[in-house]
């Protein structure tokens, strides 16, 4: 079995930042030496997600609104955080 082999990056640059949606560009090496020079990259917050299950043994969701397909979702509970933030 062949093993996977990480990508190298070259180059990095931050090409659209606001509250809502931070995009980075990469410059990277692909393992085979192929040069990829626009690898975009959505930089997302870290998050955390809880896998709720009852006594009676039932996963626990949430419905969301999601704009970005329009439509409400089940989703597992979680939420955004500060990784400088210490755990409680």
């Amino acid at each position: 079995m062949t093993s996977i082999k990480p990508w190298k990056t070259l180059k990095s640059k931050l090409v659209f930042d606001n509250k809502w949606c931070r995009v980075r560009q990469d410059e990277v090496e692909l393992p085979n030496g192929e040069i990829v020079d626009d690898y975009f990259i959505n930089v997302r917050p870290d998050i955390v997600l809880i896998l709720a299950i009852t006594c009676d043994r039932k996963v626990v969701f949430v419905r969301q609104y999601r704009h970005g397909v329009g439509k409400i979702l089940l989703e597992l509970p979680g939420g955004g955080f500060n990784s400088t933030e210490e755990d409680r």
